[in-house]
Formats: structure tokens, C-alpha cells, sequence
């Protein structure tokens, strides 16, 4: 079995084992975005009626871009460790660990994408040719995702509380990320820093899509591009020169 399909089994292997735990099984991949799509429309826009008519999918969008990146950097960050066992037992390379929750998480984002979809066309919105743009800004964010996993999973081994400023670092990055406001809302003095974050570019790019029927700004996924692939060096370097030191740091 090559590495590829080793990937490709793990992932199967993880998504099947968290559809055994839960009762409804692979149902809760649906039902728990459509709750929480649904207590978003019925809060911000029935109750509060807060930012206008476009306010709840101006959220959807932030959130489910953000839940992405979040879920698949703090799982692929505790990878190693998690599979202290294998890592002791058989050799593999370490960073396959990462991988196989990141894309695990990718599929399920995309289930979510799917039905954030098809909550913008029952709430008004018109598919266009600019949906087709919903393709580089993923891939470009999924690369941003691998590059951070893996930069984390190949750190947290040698220095496991590590996770717990990991855990802080994003959620206060959430906060950071414009998730419940845009660009326009920053202070002009605080403008520029803001918008270095990377998912605050791709969250303005799934909006610019979704809801202002624009294509993505080309530079800003070209930034984001181009910053995540010194990050995915620096990660490949150092799993690859600690490959063997690993298993020792877990025992």
C-alpha cells in the first residue's frame, strides 16, 4: 500500500469512525450546520435584526470558512501525539497523520459549503459564472490549511502544552478574522495590519462571490498563496529531520 492510499484509507477510516459514535451516523454532518445556519438566521436576522437583510449569509460565509480552517489546524496540530501508538509501531511518514484530518475535515466542509449553497438560492441569491471562482479560493485555502496543520503538527510533539496556546491563538485569530464584521468596519490606522491576516482575505473572497456576485481579488489569494508556501517548506523540513526522533518524544 502506498502512501496515497494509506491517506486515502485513513481518511475513510476517520469519517467512519466518527459516524459510528453518533447515532444518527453520517446525518449529523447535515443536520448540526442546518441548526446552527438556523439558529444564526433566527437571532441575528428575526430577533436582533442586526446588519440588514444580507447579514446572516454575510456570517454563514465567515463561519463555515473559518470552522474549516479552525477544526482542521487544531486536530492535524494533535495528530502525532494521537497516534502515539502507530507512531511507535510502524513507520510512516509523520506528516500523513496531519494530512488525514485535514482532509477528513475538508470533506465535511464541503457537505457544509453544499448546503450554505443552497440557503443562499432559497434566500434570493442567483448562481453565476463568479461561483466557478469558489474553486482556486478553496484550494487556496486548503493549501494555507496543510501548510499551518503541518507546521503544528510537526511542533506540539516536542512540547505537547504547546496546544493549549494554539487553543488561544485561534480563537483569538476568530476575533481577528472578520467573521462578524468586514474590512470597512476596521479603523482606517488599523486597516493595513487587518487585512495581512490570509483568512480575512479568503473570507472577504467567498463573500465577494457568494454575495456581491464579483470574482475574487486575484492578488489577495495570490498573497495568500504565496505565504503559505514558505510556511509548508519550513513544516516539511522539520518533519522530515525529526521523523525518527518522534516516536522517542511520545513514549
Amino acid at each position: 500500500m502506498n502512501y496515497g492510499e494509506i491517506l486515502l484509507y485513513g481518511v475513510y477510516s476517520d469519517l467512519r469512525t466518527e459516524i459510528a459514535r453518533r447515532f444518527l451516523g453520517f446525518l449529523w454532518w447535515i443536520i448540526e450546520p442546518v441548526m446552527y445556519m438556523a439558529v444564526f438566521y433566527v437571532v441575528f436576522g428575526l430577533a436582533l435584526r442586526q446588519g440588514g437583510p444580507d447579514y446572516v449569509p454575510f456570517l454563514l460565509c465567515g463561519m463555515i470558512a473559518w470552522k474549516w480552517f479552525d477544526g482542521s489546524v487544531r486536530q492535524a496540530s494533535l495528530s502525532i501525539p494521537m497516534n502515539a501508538g502507530l507512531v511507535q509501531q510502524i513507520y510512516v511518514p509523520k506528516g500523513l497523520f496531519a494530512l488525514i484530518q485535514i482532509f477528513s475535515n475538508t470533506f465535511k466542509f464541503i457537505i457544509v459549503l453544499l448546503l450554505l449553497l443552497g440557503f443562499l438560492v432559497v434566500t434570493g441569491k442567483t448562481p453565476g459564472m463568479q461561483w466557478l471562482g469558489l474553486l482556486p479560493v478553496i484550494l487556496t485555502q486548503l493549501l494555507l490549511i496543510i501548510a499551518v496543520g503541518l507546521l503544528l503538527a510537526a511542533i506540539i510533539p516536542f512540547a505537547q502544552d504547546l496546544k493549549l496556546v494554539v487553543d488561544n491563538l485561534l480563537m483569538l485569530m476568530m476575533f481577528m478574522s472578520g467573521i462578524f464584521f468586514s474590512a470597512d468596519q476596521v479603523p482606517e490606522h488599523m486597516r493595513g495590519a487587518f487585512e495581512y491576516n490570509p483568512i480575512v482575505l479568503l473570507i472577504s473572497a467567498y463573500r465577494d462571490i457568494l454575495l456581491r456576485g464579483e470574482w475574487p481579488h486575484w492578488s489577495s489569494l495570490g498573497y495568500c498563496f504565496a505565504l503559505s508556501l514558505p510556511i509548508l517548506g519550513v513544516a516539511l523540513l522539520t518533519l522530515a529531520r525529526n521523523e525518527r526522533r518522534y516516536p522517542k518524544l511520545l513514549y
